[in-house]
Parts: structure tokens; sequence; C-alpha cells
């Protein structure tokens, strides 16, 4: 029996391209000019084989702004403190200065009204960042920096609220002033020795102890 027909294989040469194209052209005439025409013409292809890919633009944008953000480890320094300003200094960048200008806001707004397209939003730009501070800041509860009840992923949705804020909201890149004063405030009431991990932060690296309990 002849086997059915699957059709051409997808090449992913053009899904690369595609990638490509949708940042220029978010770059070039923001989220509100964003058109697949413009897209398909950059990676040279056609809207329709564009539209095979992706048949809402949302998921395409998505696709390609999760290109583009490379999510390190977990900051691992044997400091608390620096882990955590390293969290939020990643994060600003990446929103900042990898993500296209302007486009963040009205993503998040225009897929909103949809839970599979904000469930992915979430799940691409959202989570993979999310997840490697959860691990800094269970890392510093097992070395018994912070208080054994604190949860992880609430204390990093409190550090990331500031920084999503300014991205949203158009206020521009935290200063490191900024990103050490969000970090002590939150450590204030977090931190078992607050002034212990000030100290730390301030000593020889070589004398901290990245995976156990202080000595």
């Amino acid at each position: 029996m002849t086997a059915p027909a699957t059709g051409r294989p997808r090449d992913p040469a053009i899904d690369l391209a595609v990638r490509a194209a949708t940042l220029d052209v978010l770059r070039e005439q923001g989220y509100s000019g964003f058109a697949l025409e413009r897209v398909a013409a950059l990676a040279g292809t056609t809207k329709a084989a564009v539209r095979r890919r992706w048949p809402v633009r949302q998921a395409l944008v998505l696709d390609a702004l999760a290109a583009v953000l490379v999510v390190p480890p977990a900051p691992d320094n044997g400091c608390t403190r620096c882990d955590l300003q390293q969290c939020v200094r990643l994060l600003d960048h990446a929103l900042h200065q990898q993500l296209p200008p302007g486009v963040l806001a009205p993503l998040v707004a225009d897929c909103a009204g949809d839970p599979e397209l904000h469930r992915r939003l979430l799940d691409q730009l959202v989570e993979p960042s999310r997840r490697a501070a959860a691990v800094a800041v269970e890392r510093a509860v097992a070395r018994g920096d912070l208080l054994p009840d604190v949860p992880a992923r609430t204390l990093v949705d409190v550090l990331a609220a500031t920084v999503y804020q300014r991205a949203l909201l158009g206020g521009g890149p935290a200063t490191e002033e900024e990103v050490v004063s969000t970090v002590d405030l939150v450590l204030r009431g977090a931190a078992v020795d607050f002034d212990e991990l000030v100290r730390i932060s301030r000593g020889p690296a070589h004398l901290r102890h990245p995976h156990g309990a202080q000595a």
C-alpha cells in the first residue's frame, strides 16, 4: 500500500530567515507597523509560506523574540546579594537591549485576550529567566542566607516587577544604583542577616561558598 503524501518538508533555513526578518521589521517599523508582507520580502519567501508556519502574527513575533532572549545559567557567585543583583541586571539587559524597543508592551496587550497566546508569551519570554532566578534564590535559602519559608518565585517576581514596569511603561534601563537599592530593599525583609550579606558581597570572591552553607 502506498504511504500517504505528507507534503514538502519544512525548510529550517526559511524559518531562520523569517525570524531574522521579523526582528528587522520590528526594529524598523515597530510593533504597530509590523507587516507580514515586509517580513516575507526580506526573508525571500512569500506571505503564504509565512502564514503556513505561523497562522497568527503574534506567534511569529513571540518565536522571533524568544530566539534572541539568551537566558544564562542561574548566577552562582557564593554571594546572595551579588546573585540577585546579577539576576536583575540580566533581566534588565534582556528587556532593554535584546528585544527591539517598544515591542513588549503592545505584544503583551495583543496576547492578553487569547489564553493560548498569553500562555505562550509567558512560556517563551518570562519563564526561562524566572526559573533561573528562582534557582539562585533556592541556593540562597539552602546556604542559610534567606529565611527558610521565603517563596523563591514570589521573591523573584517582586524583583522582576520593577524591571518589567520600566520596560512596559517606558522607564528605560535601570541604573546600577537602582539595581542595588531594589535588591537591598527586598533582602532587608527576606534575609536572615542582611548586614552579613552586605559584608560577603564586599569581600573577596575566593572566600565565598557557592554551593554549600557559609563557613
